[in-house]
């Protein structure tokens, strides 16, 4: 299977509505599924992706919200 950008943003997405997940849980969910380490698919996160997940990441606190840390991705 050859994964594109879009492709990978476009799974995430449909996790997170029909599964109800997370951002970050639907990405852990698709790399389960599909059989893929969580940091493989790091270059296949768009921007708009990751500040879906930096606004969860800022939700959970696991970032500051004043802050302008980037995440690790």
């Amino acid at each position: 299977m050859i994964l594109t950008k879009k492709k990978f943003t476009n799974s995430v997405e449909e996790l997170v509505i029909k599964k109800e997940l997370s951002y970050i849980d639907a990405i852990v969910y698709f790399c389960q599924q599909n059989h893929l380490e969580p940091d493989s698919v790091k270059g296949l996160i768009t921007p708009p992706l990751k500040e879906k997940i930096k606004a969860e990441a800022v939700n959970l606190r696991f970032l500051k919200e004043e802050s302008n840390a980037k995440l690790p991705i």
